[in-house]
């Protein structure tokens, strides 16, 4: 506790609150600090700036390798951690974004550049918002030309594919 500050956290979403240290941040606001993965460095860093006991913003450090390489946001003020950004290869570029729209702990809608060249080639959405994918749209050799898998009916089997370039299609004809 710091000050008589003091408040909970669950820096991994296992639904159990996790052992944390709170560190005051010299403007009125605190960081708490979280070793996910108990090898005595901290692996979660939650900001509450104004000190009312809520995380406005994070970074972590998914993988244990010392550095921090998601950042979440909580854009509405409501406790809820609902946008990400990363960079998960630390090249300094954002290679992964998303929103959680009904504030689930699962991202509804993801963009991500898979192979680090600086475009978008895969998106990963949640129509229906029970947590799982049901659209996921990649363009492996970015051509512009997206192939999209989706569950239409929620049953959490994909059911259609769309190849957005008729040459990717291995049902077409030669």
């Amino acid at each position: 506790m710091s000050d008589g500050y003091d408040t909970t956290v669950d820096a991994d979403g296992d639904g159990t609150w996790d052992a944390h240290t709170i560190e005051s941040d010299g403007s009125g606001g605190y960081n708490i600090l979280v070793d996910q993965n108990h090898d005595g460095h901290t692996d979660f860093v939650g900001h509450d700036h104004d000190g009312d006991g809520l995380i406005e913003s994070a970074e972590y450090d998914n993988n244990f390798d010392g550095s921090f390489e998601t950042h979440t946001g909580d854009t509405n003020h409501n406790g809820w951690q609902d946008h990400e950004v990363a960079d998960r290869n630390h090249d300094g570029n954002t290679d992964l974004a998303g929103v959680d729209t009904n504030e689930d702990g699962t991202f509804d809608h993801v963009v991500a550049d898979n192979n680090y060249n600086g475009r978008v080639d895969t998106v990963y959405d949640d129509n229906n918002l029970d947590e799982k994918y049901d659209s996921v749209k990649t363009d492996s050799d970015e051509d512009g030309q997206w192939n999209t898998t989706t569950d239409s009916n929620y049953d959490g089997n994909f059911d259609t594919v769309h190849y957005g370039d008729a040459n990717q299609n291995p049902y077409n004809a030669v």
